[in-house]
């Protein structure tokens, strides 16, 4: 039985993940923040946890062990800084720290947990690639542009390890982020990123794709 590892399942795309994955005979460890989020889907064993709280993600590991094939960070924040003049430094620090810092710490405690030759996903955006970067939303943007290098940052480590790392972008997703006029449904997105991950090719650094294969310019 192949096994994935979920951070921030408790709603939208992390929810759908553990739900797909769960349904296609795979073990699912699911982590969210609070007791009362935690999913009640047959096949998912859920698990507390937040990942800026490295003694929560050491729980975690522990719990799971070894021998995973994937491991996929999904949980991340945004705000509204359309311009310049709306950044808030409060809020850039709280955006920077999730979404850059947060996936690194996940790998730091539970990269132990993905067999050699598994998979490390985050899900990263196309508001994080330098090449295509449009006007706005300082913090998520340079957030996951952090990320984005962290993850090739963290191919390089684990290359002895044969471990793939992927940033994936999700599409435009009706998700509470994304709002009710997105263009994907959180299905279709989900099914893609799995089809993405289940198909990724080894020997390479990290990678940028989007939820349909192709290949995003960093």
């Amino acid at each position: 039985m192949p096994r994935v590892i979920i951070i921030g399942a408790s709603r939208g795309i992390g929810l759908e993940l553990a739900r797909q994955y769960a349904g296609a005979g795979w073990e699912v460890l699911a982590t969210v923040r609070r007791d009362a989020d935690l999913p009640e889907i047959a096949g998912v064993t859920g698990a507390v946890a937040d990942m800026l709280d490295e003694d929560s993600l050491a729980k975690v590991a522990a719990q799971a062990g070894s021998g995973w094939d994937v491991l996929i960070v999904n949980a991340g924040v945004n705000v509204v800084d359309t311009n310049l003049a709306s950044l808030v430094a409060d809020d850039w620090t709280r955006v920077m720290t999730t979404n850059a810092l947060g996936p690194m710490l996940v790998a730091r405690q539970l990269g132990g947990a993905v067999k050699d030759g598994g998979t490390i996903a985050a899900l990263s955006s196309t508001m994080g690639s330098i090449t295509q970067g449009g006007g706005g939303y300082y913090a998520y943007r340079m957030s996951k542009a952090a990320l984005n290098m962290g993850l090739m940052n963290l191919s390089q480590e684990l290359r002895p390890r044969r471990i793939k790392v992927v940033a994936l972008h999700p599409g435009w997703v009706k998700t509470d982020m994304g709002g009710a006029s997105a263009a994907v449904e959180i299905p279709d997105s989900v099914s893609g990123l799995r089809r993405v991950i289940d198909t990724l090719p080894g020997g390479k650094a990290a990678q940028y794709l989007d939820y349909q294969g192709a290949v995003l310019p960093w």
